[in-house]
């Protein structure tokens, strides 16, 4: 079942590309219908929810669009699921944010150490259609010998492209580099430079509910080890509700939510393997867009990776 899960999320992806090019058609409907006056049920019914931002309406048809206009947050409404990054799977919609995650990981590296990493991220979105992410770490490695040791760990860069979004979906492609700036001598980097493509999915069912999907592959192009893998292939869903809570002071919003992300290595010595994780966690929304994180990682197969990661994330919008 486990070596089906790549197939299905592409078949997956690639059914809600289709089912939405229904919706944005209709979407060009509704904006053409507004421009003659001919749609004021929808006008009027929209405008029965409160809402604020920048209403999208991007896809193959008007590709050339929105290149170079500069990007706005996207209108948020009581009845729609807000866009907001989970804890690991990458999203296919645009935030501007800074965002910490720290991350205890208990018996890493086949049980020789325990380690404490903290990621430094800011992505800024340049205009409605591109994007750009780094994210820098420090490591504190605690080996099971009492030996220890601190430092800088490797740094990920993404360049992301919109492919196409609307009010209820965002789906992108992102350039990304792995860059080896940690000491692998003192097991604070990977020692390989590798550059992937990922397609990301968010897409809203109703309800609050959102949807996101991964998939990609990432490929060593320097300080390749004999034992890794030459093609790594990356996917991962991820699931959230949202509840409102009224008039609590301060607390605005709490998100349950469940993440599944693997990943497939091809061409290492051990053959092909798979490593599927799984990640439940809690999304708190606090005043001016600012959200605390909290998950719990526990690996569904190939337990040497690792046996335990705690996660605990900060977002600020800006």
């Amino acid at each position: 079942m486990i070596r089906r899960i790549p197939a299905m999320l592409f078949h997956f992806c690639l059914w809600c590309i289709i089912h939405s090019a229904g919706g944005i058609a209709a979407a060009e409907e509704i904006i053409e219908g507004r421009e003659k006056g001919s749609s004021k049920e929808v006008v009027k019914k929209h405008n029965n929810h409160a809402h604020s931002g920048l209403k999208r309406n991007l896809g193959f048809s008007n590709f050339f669009e929105g290149w170079a206009t500069p990007w706005q947050p996207y209108e948020h409404t009581e009845i729609s699921a807000p866009r907001v990054p989970l804890l690991r799977i990458a999203p296919g919609f645009f935030s501007r944010e800074f965002r910490l995650n720290y991350i205890y990981i208990q018996d890493e590296h086949h049980g020789e150490a325990d380690v404490s990493e903290l990621s430094i991220a800011l992505e800024i979105p340049l205009t409605l259609r591109t994007k750009i992410d780094i994210e820098p770490k420090l490591l504190y490695v605690d080996y099971s010998d009492h030996a220890s040791t601190g430092g800088f760990g490797d740094t990920r860069l993404a360049l992301r492209s919109m492919l196409i979004e609307n009010d209820y979906l965002s789906f992108s492609t992102g350039s990304t580099m792995n860059i080896t700036t940690g000491d692998e001598d003192r097991g604070l980097g990977e020692g390989i430079t590798t550059m992937g493509q990922e397609l990301a999915l968010w897409t809203d069912l109703g309800h609050r509910i959102s949807l996101q999907a991964l998939l990609g592959v990432e490929v060593p192009t320097g300080g390749e080890h004999k034992e890794d893998s030459n093609v790594d292939m990356l996917f991962g869903m991820a699931m959230s509700k949202t509840f409102d809570t009224g008039e609590m002071l301060y607390l605005e919003g709490i998100t349950p939510f469940i993440e599944v992300n693997g990943r497939k290595g091809y061409g290492s010595e051990k053959g092909s393997e798979y490593r599927v994780d799984l990640l439940p966690g809690i999304r708190l929304e606090f005043c001016r867009e600012f959200f605390v994180f909290q998950g719990f990682e526990i690996p569904l197969n190939n337990t040497e990776e690792f046996n335990k990661r705690f996660w605990f994330g900060i977002i600020k919008d800006f």
